[in-house]
This record gives C-alpha cells, sequence and structure tokens, in this order.
C-alpha cells in the first residue's frame, strides 16, 4: 500500500494556522483571557487536523504545535512535542475508525487532549509534591477547558477551510 503525498502548501498553512494561534495565546500583554482563564485552542486545532486529514496530518501538526509549547513556555524539552504527536496520532485514528469528520467531533477530541494534558500535568506536579489543592487545581484545568472548547470553532473552521482546499478528486 502507498501513501499519498502530502501537499507542502497544506502543511504550510497548517502551520502557519499554528503559529498565528499561538501568538494569540502567548505573546506579551495580548494573551486572551476569558473569565479569568488563558484561552488555549491549539490542541482543538491539532485534533481537527487529525480528524479531517487522519493521523500522519495529526502527528505532523502535533509535532509542529508540541514545538511551539516547548519553545514558548519552557518546561521539560520535548515533552509537549512527544505529547501532541502521541495524541495527534491517537486523534487520527480515533476519527478514522469511530468518529464522522463534523465539528463535535473535533470538540470531543480537542476537549479530551486538553483534559488528558490537565491531568498529566497535574500528575507530574503531584508526584514532584508541589501541589497545593488538588480541586482548586482540577477547577482550573475544567474552566480553562470549557472557555477554550467555546473559542475551538476559530480553529476547526480555519482547518476545514485548508482541508477542504486539497481535497483530492478522483476526476481526470
Amino acid at each position: 500500500m502507498q501513501r499519498e503525498h502530502i501537499p507542502a502548501g497544506k502543511l504550510a498553512l497548517y502551520a502557519a494556522i499554528l503559529v498565528v494561534l499561538f501568538v494569540l495565546e502567548s505573546a506579551n500583554g495580548l494573551p486572551v483571557r476569558v473569565l479569568g482563564q488563558r484561552v488555549d485552542i491549539l490542541p482543538f486545532a491539532v485534533a481537527s487536523v487529525a480528524l479531517l486529514d487522519g493521523p500522519v496530518e495529526g502527528a505532523i501538526v502535533g509535532l509542529l504545535a508540541g514545538a511551539l509549547y516547548d519553545l514558548g513556555f519552557g518546561g521539560a524539552e520535548g515533552l509537549y512535542a512527544l505529547y501532541y504527536l502521541l495524541t495527534g496520532i491517537a486523534a487520527g485514528l480515533l476519527g478514522q475508525r469511530f468518529l464522522r469528520r463534523v465539528y463535535p467531533s473535533a470538540l470531543l477530541l480537542g476537549t479530551g487532549m486538553m483534559l488528558l494534558l490537565g491531568l498529566w500535568r497535574f500528575v507530574i506536579i503531584w508526584v514532584f509534591g508541589r501541589t497545593s489543592e488538588p480541586l482548586l487545581y482540577l477547577q482550573s484545568m475544567s474552566g480553562q477547558t470549557l472557555v477554550a472548547a467555546l473559542f475551538s470553532p476559530i480553529a476547526y473552521l480555519a482547518v476545514r477551510t485548508v482541508s477542504r482546499r486539497f481535497v483530492k478528486t478522483d476526476a481526470p
């Protein structure tokens, strides 16, 4: 079985979407906050790419999103890139096998990615003994996920526009 070629223009447009979303959510003085929560819709962009285009594109875009997080927020080098790479693959496989390629599926996958990342952060913080109150952390994580879900159509519509532009037709 031969894998189809992924257009470089498609990946470049996905990278541009990720960079714009990342700058909007992380630049000094510019981060969008709603109800005291930072709006983080990069996981929804990764989930949308994985859902609409499959696990390979999900992995590539996930790796790029994770690299942006690693560069912008620091922390353990490469862990965000690894996390988003793996969740991009998983979201793509779930999307191909069980989900329709519509917004509610992207919302489900993106929300799952955010909650899984929040729980992963909590476990790491808890293991190293730097947690103050677990319920407050979980409340904050849930609030950030809900606020990000409100803005997730922005990521989905941008990704869907690019994905539809590069649909391969069978006509000669």
